[in-house]
């Protein structure tokens, strides 16, 4: 039966927060270095602002893999269409980063990038949950949305629904669908050598 283990900050806390398909979910510090996959393609939108130069911005999901260890990510980029400019270009801009397993999800953070987008006419930002750890082996993506409110635009909230990243799976052993370590080769003929004579 599958557990899931939520780990985040520097020390352990063990305090029941979820359940998933019977397992526990604690919460725990995390381990090892990330590694990540994430979607082939960027989402790109511009933002036309009233009066100020546009803001052109892309952002893609991420999902983390090591061994059973899963975290999602949504990394953003931006930068303005014409020199720079200091002003408050965005009412709302906040970003939504989810781990999800079979579309349910299992871990979310959220990131108010409003003072970063309007301060910065260029950069870029990630916006990371917390770590979990999973003995089920399939269904892990990242996935992701920016809520924005445009300044002096005299309209309210929008979404930004973003792709999701791509699945990550995990065989029994542990090891990524596709990062299996390679058969070693049969030898060579000419380096076997002949029977002994009888």
């Amino acid at each position: 039966m599958p557990s899931i283990s939520i780990r985040s900050g520097i020390a352990a806390v063990a305090v029941a927060t979820a359940t998933l398909a019977g397992g526990s979910v604690l919460v725990s510090s995390p381990a090892t270095a990330a590694s990540w996959t994430c979607s082939a393609s960027w989402d790109t939108r511009t933002f036309n602002l009233p009066n100020k130069p546009d803001v052109n911005a892309k952002a893609r999901s991420c999902v983390y893999k090591d061994g059973n260890t899963r975290r999602g990510r949504i990394e953003i980029r931006w930068d303005t269409n014409t020199g720079a400019w200091i002003g408050k270009r965005f009412d709302k801009f906040v970003v939504q980063a989810r781990l999800e397993r079979d579309d349910r999800v299992i871990a979310s953070a959220t990131c108010n990038l409003t003072d970063t987008l309007n301060n910065d006419n260029e950069g870029s930002e990630t916006c990371t949950t917390s770590y979990v750890t999973s003995s089920a082996q399939d269904g892990w993506t990242g996935d992701g949305k920016v809520t924005y409110n445009i300044n002096d635009d005299g309209k309210s909230d929008f979404t930004w629904n973003l792709h999701g990243s791509g699945e990550v799976r995990v065989q029994p052993d542990g090891t990524e669908v596709g990062d299996e370590p390679e058969q070693e080769p049969a030898p060579d003929p000419e380096d076997t050598p002949e029977p002994a004579a009888q």
